[in-house]
C-alpha cells in the first residue's frame, strides 16, 4: 500500500472513523475495548481474523504464566491494567520471546521504561497532519525503512501518547516530538512498542496504514510456521518467571552460561537496597578495604639504634689503592677507544656482561661517542649530534642508508644529546655520573639498532 492508496482508504472510511475517534475519547473506561470477540467498533476481531488469515493461531487469556510461552509465541499486550514487571518482560525478550506492548495510558510505563523507552502521558503530540484537523487525531508517518514500514503511509492514531528518549531500540513511526512506534532486539528477541493501541480496533484498522502497520508487526515477529500469538488486554494477572532460554540458535553450554550470567546482572540492576542495608554494606566494605590495606602496606620499623651515626666518616681518599687501580682502568678504556673499534668492543661486551669497573654513564658516553663517528662519515659533517637540528640530520641519514636508519637515529637523538661529556661522567663529585642499568640497556639496544642500520654494527667480545 502507498501514499496514495492510504489517503484514498482514509477518504472513504473518513466519517465512520471520525465518528469512533468523537466517541473514544472517554472510552478507556468501557469493558468492551479491545475485545477480541467483539466486532463492535472498539472490538479486536478484525485484527484476530488477520492474524489467522496470514496462519497464526491466536488466544485471548485471563491469566499469564510467563513460563508457558515459547520460541513461537508472541505476546500481545493491549492496555494492561495491572503492572507489568520490568525484570519479567526484558528478561523474556532477553531469553529469546517475542512482545508487542500496545498501551497509551496502561501499566506498562516501567516495562517500557526498562527497555529504554520513555512514554510521555501528558500533552496532545505535535504532527504535521491532524485527521479531520482534529487534535486528539494526530497522523503518524514512517521514520525510515524497516520491514515494519513496508506499504504502510500514514498511521491515524486516536489520543495516543509519544514514546521519547529512545534508548537501543529503532524509531519506526512518529510525530513530530516523538514516536508512536518503535522496535527493536535484547539478546535474541524482539520486541515491539506502540504508543496507541487504538490502531488495533476494527473501525481504526480500516485505515490502509493501520492494516499494513499490523501486518507487518506481526510477520516481523514471527518465527516458523507454527506462530502463535497470545493476546492480554485489560486487568490480566501475571504470574511465574519466564524460561531462562526461550530461542537459541546458535547457543550452547558456553552461551547458556553468558546469557544465565547476563540474567542475573539484570537481576541485580532490579535490587534496591532499603536505607539500613546500604549503611550495612557501607560499613562491610570500609572494614574490608581497612583489612586489605593493612595486609598490603608495609610495616615500617625504625632504623637499629647503634650510634653508628655519632661516627664521622670521612671520604675515600683518591689516592687509596682501589682508587687507583679505578682511575687505571678508565685511562686504559679511553686509550683503547682512540686505538680502534675493536678495543671499545672489548669494553662494552664487559660491561654488559657484568665484569666492567667503569660506570654505565662513561659507557653511554663512549656508544655515543661511535655514532657521533659514524654519522660524521654518512653526512660529511664534523659532530652531527651537535651541529645540525634533528629534523636535518635525520632527513641526511635517511636520504644516505634509508628510512629505517633515520627511524633509528630519531628514536635515539635526544638521549644521546642529553649526555654528558665524558670527562663529566668520570668526575666523581658530578651530580650525574650515574645511570640506571634499565636506561643503559635500552640506550644500548637502540644504538645498536642504529649503527646496524648505518653499515657498521657493533659487536659484543667474545
Amino acid at each position: 500500500m502507498n501514499r496514495g492508496a492510504s489517503g484514498f482508504g482514509l477518504r472513504a472510511s473518513g466519517f465512520a472513523i471520525a465518528c469512533v475517534l468523537l466517541a473514544s475519547g472517554s472510552a478507556r473506561a468501557d469493558p468492551s475495548d479491545y475485545d477480541p470477540m467483539s466486532h463492535a467498533w472498539n472490538g479486536m476481531a478484525d485484527f484476530v481474523s488477520l492474524a489467522r488469515g496470514d496462519g497464526l493461531d491466536i488466544d485471548a487469556v485471563s491469566t499469564l504464566e510467563w513460563d508457558s510461552l515459547g520460541a513461537d509465541d508472541i505476546l500481545f499486550l493491549v492496555y494492561p491494567l495491572q503492572r507489568v514487571d520490568p525484570g519479567r518482560l526484558s528478561a523474556f525478550v532477553q531469553a529469546g520471546g517475542q512482545v508487542v506492548i500496545a498501551d497509551d495510558f496502561g501499566e506498562s510505563k516501567d516495562a517500557l521504561a526498562a527497555l529504554g523507552l520513555l512514554r510521555a502521558d501528558v500533552g496532545t503530540p505535535h504532527a504535521s497532519r491532524y485527521f479531520g484537523n482534529h487534535l486528539f487525531a494526530p497522523i503518524a508517518t514512517p521514520r525510515l525503512q524497516h520491514p515494519l514500514t513496508e506499504g504502510v503511509g500514514d498511521v491515524v492514531t486516536n489520543h495516543p501518547a509519544v514514546l521519547r528518549d529512545v534508548q537501543g531500540a529503532t524509531e519506526i513511526v512518529g510525530f513530530d516530538d516523538g514516536a508512536v512506534v518503535v522496535a527493536g532486539e535484547r539478546g535474541t528477541g524482539r520486541f515491539v512498542a506502540v504508543s496507541d493501541p487504538s490502531i488495533f480496533i476494527n473501525q481504526m484498522q480500516r485505515v490502509p496504514g493501520n492494516l499494513q502497520l499490523a501486518t507487518n508487526i506481526l510477520r516481523w515477529l514471527r518465527r516458523g510456521e507454527h506462530a502463535h500469538v497470545t493476546l492480554l488486554r485489560g486487568d490480566v494477572p501475571m504470574y511465574g518467571e519466564p524460561k531462562p532460554f526461550i530461542y537459541d540458535p546458535h547457543g550452547g553450554a558456553v552461551g547458556h552460561d553468558v546469557a544465565e550470567l547476563n540474567q542475573w546482572l539484570f537481576a541485580a540492576h532490579e535490587w534496591l537496597l532499603t536505607a539500613t542495608a546500604m549503611k550495612a554494606l557501607a560499613a562491610a566494605l570500609a572494614a574490608a578495604l581497612l583489612v586489605l590495606a593493612m595486609i598490603a602496606l608495609p610495616v615500617r620499623r625504625g632504623p637499629k639504634i647503634d650510634g653508628a651515626w655519632l661516627r664521622f666518616g670521612r671520604p675515600a681518599r683518591r689516592d687509596e689503592p682501589h682508587g687507583l687501580v679505578a682511575s687505571a682502568e678508565r685511562d686504559a678504556q679511553r686509550t683503547a677507544v682512540t686505538r680502534g673499534r675493536d678495543a671499545q668492543r672489548t669494553a662494552l661486551g664487559s660491561v654488559t656482561r657484568g665484569r666492567g669497573a667503569a660506570p654505565l654513564l662513561v659507557i653511554a658516553c663512549m656508544l655515543r661517542d661511535q655514532v657521533q663517528a659514524q654519522l660524521a662519515a654518512v653526512t660529511g659533517r664534523s659532530e652531527p649530534l651537535f651541529t645540525l637540528p634533528e629534523a636535518e640530520l635525520v632527513a641526511l641519514v635517511s636520504n644516505a642508508r634509508g628510512t629505517p636508519a633515520g627511524v633509528a637515529l630519531a628514536r635515539v637523538h635526544r638521549r644521546l644529546r642529553a649526555l654528558p661529556s665524558r670527562s663529566q661522567a668520570a668526575a666523581p663529585w658530578s651530580a650525574s655520573s650515574t645511570l640506571a642499568r634499565r636506561d643503559f640497556d635500552t640506550l644500548y639496544r637502540d644504538v645498536a639498532e642504529l649503527c646496524r642500520t648505518l653499515g657498521a654494527p657493533l659487536s659484543e667480545a667474545a
